[in-house]
């Protein structure tokens, strides 16, 4: 029983960091102080260098691994080359900015469930690249999830007292684009993990720790050409971050609950399955919404929940954690068919 209550202990654990992340995330983009002394105030908008953070929070996991892993696990460490980890860190981190981008033009809780798009990307990606038949489920799964999105998208220009929609508004729609966009870039990696790594013996905190430290490598090497570009102002956000005290611990937290949510993850996947992490995912969403709410950061939206509970059915159908017995395949398709809904998630 006291490993059942460790493994609910992980998924809890899982649960809150993954909110506390993306409310810390919008949290910091509402902060608005100057680039410099005297300067106007300004929002902190700094979606690379919050991406390099991110990095560093996965990075941490790297050290958690090092000083974890036995003797073999050590061994099987040394045959795996490091520049495998180079395209799903490249992936992970261009997705990450993006979604830090579409955070600050849209509601967290609409980012978040914007974020279940992965699934239709895994699915057409897993079918090109990877060779997966896809069931009547999946297919099923997708079509509700991208009603879902819609509707969700939809709901951001829709006026509940009038009843009718805004005119679309140009930076909420392109917020919903980015965070979206990125889940392009989140799926690859994921499909890329997928078909390379597993020619290798790679745990999972070795693979986000490798990814976490090549990441910290590639951002500090962009920020500094964005900067000479023009196109980022990365010692102003420090400066930023040297003026509040309170933005500076927000980000120390995000990457630390980075740490730990992939952590907690890794070890909810191996004990549990990869499906649970699907449960917690939309549960994480409903919980960044009731903050969001409490907080005043959004208004409670009906059609919001509509798209949700899509998004909801159609993730709980591509993952088997609703079975619909038409949508079932036979079962020679079901003797011949790889890993159902195992990267499928978002």
């Amino acid at each position: 029983m006291s490993g059942e209550y460790g493994l609910y202990m992980f998924m809890l654990v899982m649960l809150l960091t993954g909110t506390i992340n993306m409310i810390l995330l919008k949290y910091q983009h509402m902060q608005m102080l100057p680039l410099a002394a005297g300067g106007t105030p300004q929002h902190f908008d700094a979606p690379w260098l919050q991406a390099g953070f991110m990095m560093v929070g996965e990075f941490l996991c790297l050290l958690v691994y090092l000083a974890t892993r036995s003797r073999e696990e050590a061994e099987l460490a040394t045959k795996v080359p490091k520049w495998i980890f180079i395209v799903p860190c490249a992936c992970d981190l261009v997705a990450t900015a993006l979604m830090c981008m579409g955070i600050g033009l849209v509601a967290v809780s609409i980012v978040q469930m914007c974020r279940g798009t992965i699934i239709l990307f895994v699915c057409a990606m897993s079918v090109f690249f990877l060779g997966r038949r896809q069931h009547p489920f999946h297919l099923a799964g997708v079509f509700l999830l991208t009603i879902g999105v819609t509707i969700v998208a939809a709901s951001s220009f829709y006026n509940p007292e009038t009843g009718a929609m805004k005119s679309i508004h140009g930076s909420m729609g392109m917020g919903i684009f980015l965070v979206v966009l990125a889940q392009i870039f989140q799926a690859s990696m994921m499909v890329y993990e997928e078909k390379i790594m597993s020619q290798y013996t790679v745990q999972p905190l070795q693979c986000v720790g490798m990814e976490g430290m090549f990441g910290i490598l590639i951002c500090t090497v962009l920020l500094v050409v964005l900067h000479f570009l023009g196109m980022a102002d990365t010692p102003g956000a420090f400066y930023q971050m040297r003026m509040s005290p309170l933005l500076t611990v927000s980000i120390i937290g995000s990457f630390l609950a980075v740490a730990v949510f992939n952590y907690s993850g890794a070890t909810v996947t191996q004990r549990a399955s990869a499906v649970a992490r699907t449960t917690i995912q939309m549960s994480s969403t409903i919980l960044i919404w009731m903050v969001e709410l409490s907080m005043g950061w959004n208004k409670f939206s009906s059609l919001q929940l509509f798209g949700f509970l899509f998004v909801a059915i159609g993730t709980m159908l591509y993952n088997r954690l609703v079975v619909i017995p038409f949508l079932e395949p036979s079962r020679e398709a079901m003797a011949i068919k790889g890993k159902v809904g195992g990267e499928g998630n978002p």
